[in-house]
């Protein structure tokens, strides 16, 4: 019996050692990090924004970085918001599947993988039907799911830059259809809308979109030159 005992034991080690090893490697919504929520930003026709800068690091499930991995967002469930096109996104390592409506990046050796992205909100007057709520976009890594996230969109409008160099990036029409969510009967929630991320459409979104508004060099002032159909 003790020898039985013994067997069964060493099989059933074994069988978390192979189990371990099939999991490295693989990544994990349990210790990988992603944001709750970003912003989708614009350009100054040769730089993404960096206000909209956010990262996703990827660990397996013994917490190891997972170098390499293909990183994906995709906005499908998120009704009222714009992607650009591939030749919009001026930040260097994405990848755009209109087609999906998703954008990839790639984690570098530490697990960590940088997006800046550009796009917009489809808001053109305020308080407008459809609307996304929270964590409309689901976001994985190496098709593993690794949760949601709320987007945002400083360009509320959905103006685009065409022609290019037209400046149809974040501007005053972007505040007044803000200033519609905010003050839309009944305060119903607007993910394109909470910048900071609060669950909330408030006053501090006001002072976040500002920052970006009056930032020196217009770092959002052209919208994409396309989006995504």
């Amino acid at each position: 019996m003790t020898g039985l005992v013994r067997k069964a034991t060493l099989l059933t080690l074994c069988g978390v050692l192979v189990a371990g090893a099939a999991m490295a490697g693989v990544p994990s919504s349990a210790t990988s990090s992603k944001p709750a929520c970003i912003n989708l930003v614009g350009t100054n026709g040769t730089v993404t924004d960096p206000a909209g800068q956010f990262t996703v690091i990827v660990r397996d499930v013994a917490n190891n970085a997972v170098a390499n991995s293909n990183v994906k967002i995709d906005f499908s469930g998120c009704v009222d918001i714009n992607i650009g096109t591939q030749a919009s996104q001026l930040f260097a390592g994405l990848t755009v599947n209109c087609t999906n409506k998703t954008i990839a990046a790639v984690s570098n050796a530490t697990g960590v993988a940088t997006f800046r992205i550009v796009g917009s909100a489809k808001n053109p007057t305020g308080g407008v039907l459809p609307k996304s709520l929270s964590g409309c976009a689901s976001i994985s890594a190496d098709n593993q799911p690794l949760g949601t996230m709320t987007i945002g969109a400083f360009n509320e409008d959905g103006s685009i830059d065409s022609p290019p160099g037209a400046g149809t990036g974040v501007a005053g029409n972007d505040l007044s259809a803000w200033k519609g969510d905010f003050f839309t009967t009944g305060n119903p929630y607007f993910g394109r809308s909470d910048f900071d991320c609060n669950g909330a459409v408030g006053g501090n979104d006001l002072s976040v979109w500002l920052t970006v508004f009056f930032a020196a060099g217009a770092p959002s002032g052209r919208g994409a030159s396309a989006q995504c159909p």
